[in-house]
């Protein structure tokens, strides 16, 4: 499956727009590459964290909370140079996330983030999670093509100017977010 970017404009003109596009782009990765578990991520570079503004599984991974930033081949790739991570067993992800075994944990042990990349920065980037060896270079390259959705749904997002803004259509939660890591 291909993204219809006319149907997405169309979304981004209508109401809760962050939402809808959000919500077509991860059903179109979904039937493109295939994902068991999906969160999205904005970013603090300066206080180096991300928060989670969309989860499937909010029992493991609670949108609002931060995630700490580590400089490694994540950052580099990912951050610094807006291409998307991916990993097809648990030691790639064992070699950038402190939290690895928690993934391993729920069953996955294969990753690919994408970054939605504006103004040559990553302002988001959504997180799949799958079964050892799903996410191969095919499957990456199949991701891309969504790409632009998913940067136009974190432009809706950030156009919302709610630090609790996130693509589930409610703000933030009642307490703090938690720091991971």
């Amino acid at each position: 499956m291909t993204p219809d970017l006319e149907h997405a404009h169309r979304l981004a003109r209508g109401e809760a727009a962050a939402v809808a596009v959000f919500a077509y782009c991860r059903a179109g990765l979904h039937a493109a590459v295939g994902s068991l578990l999906t969160t999205a991520s904005v970013y603090d570079l300066s206080e180096m964290r991300s928060r989670r503004v969309w989860t499937d599984d909010a029992a493991a991974y609670p949108t609002g909370n931060f995630k700490r930033l580590d400089r490694n081949l994540y950052f580099e790739t990912v951050i610094e140079r807006c291409e998307p991570y991916a990993s097809t067993s648990i030691e790639g992800i064992q070699k950038v996330f402190f939290d690895w075994q928690k993934i391993q944990a729920l069953g996955f042990e294969s990753n690919m983030n994408l970054p939605a990349v504006a103004d040559g920065q990553v302002i988001g980037t959504l997180n799949l999670l799958h079964r050892k060896g799903h996410f191969t270079a095919d499957k990456v390259e199949a991701a891309l093509a969504w790409q632009p959705v998913a940067t136009l749904a974190f432009l809706l997002l950030d156009r919302m100017r709610s630090e609790g803004a996130n693509f589930h259509g409610v703000s933030g939660g009642g307490g703090a977010p938690a720091m991971e890591g």
